[in-house]
């Protein structure tokens, strides 16, 4: 990428930020994938088990 188009990026990021975050969408999704690993239950921590299982 020139410099002309990252300026470009630049000024288009200050008028209109995007509408995703992609860091924010990247750790929502990991998240989530990591909750299907688990079957949405983290059975590592005690503070993630449910309240019925301890």
């Amino acid at each position: 990428m020139n410099s002309l188009e990252k300026e470009l990026d630049a000024l288009i990021d200050e008028v209109a930020p995007p509408l995703i975050d992609m860091a924010q969408l990247e750790r929502l999704v990991t998240q989530d994938e990591a909750a299907e690993l688990f079957d949405g239950e983290c059975l590592v921590h005690d503070g993630c088990q449910s309240v019925f299982r301890r």
